[in-house]
């Protein structure tokens, strides 16, 4: 679980667009309060919480390791597994030959600002994740009785279709695509989004 997380977190998207999507469509300024609430991802048991202006991530869970393969990282002293890296001790249980460690980890997916910017097309809201400049990592949010869809663009199917409508010479990664508000609606009617997770509304 550990290393699916942080290769999470450090991969940078395979699709960008130069401009908020869907262009020529206003931004909003905050989460509707009717997908506000706590959400149970239905695949790694993770809680994404939506507030009025951010979408937070949280992953609460225990990791068991083999007494003599702990990462290189940490260093394990009597009941306390100690990170090296930041000189911080968290409590650890011995069970056998195995040490069970819990981990909370929280990370703040999106919060609406200046560059980060939030917009409703068609029934769907589009988070457009700041990148770097001039480009935009963008999501969909999809809400339908009590079940939260988040959705990326990864496959390659997505990126032919996004580069056939677009007309994109483009050939190296990370693409940066600049769609009309018409080619855009194309690609979602077609199964744009195709990399999907699903999450069920637990709490306000």
């Amino acid at each position: 679980m550990v290393g699916a997380i942080t290769l999470m977190f450090a991969c940078q998207p395979p699709v960008t667009f130069n401009k908020p999507q869907p262009a020529d469509v206003n931004s909003l300024g905050s989460f509707p309060k009717r997908i506000q609430g706590k959400y149970l991802c239905t695949a790694d048991r993770s809680v994404l919480q939506i507030n009025d202006n951010t979408m937070i991530r949280i992953y609460d869970y225990d990791a068991k390791v083999h007494i003599s393969q702990p990462d290189s990282n940490l260093q394990l002293i009597g009941d306390t597994l100690f990170d090296l890296r930041i000189n911080k001790g968290t409590l650890a249980i011995i069970e056998g030959d195995s040490v069970l460690q819990h981990f909370h980890e929280t990370d703040t997916l999106f919060r609406i600002d200046e560059l980060n910017v939030l917009k409703k097309y068609k029934g769907y809201y589009f988070v457009n994740i700041f990148t770097l400049p001039n480009t935009w990592q963008v999501k969909e949010l999809e809400f339908r009785r009590g079940t939260l869809s988040l959705a990326s663009i990864n496959k390659k199917e997505d990126i032919d279709q996004l580069k056939e409508i677009n007309e994109s010479p483009q050939d190296t990664v990370p693409y940066v695509f600049s769609p009309t508000k018409k080619q855009f609606r194309s690609f979602m009617r077609n199964e744009g989004f195709r990399e999907r997770e699903t999450f069920e509304k637990i709490g306000e």
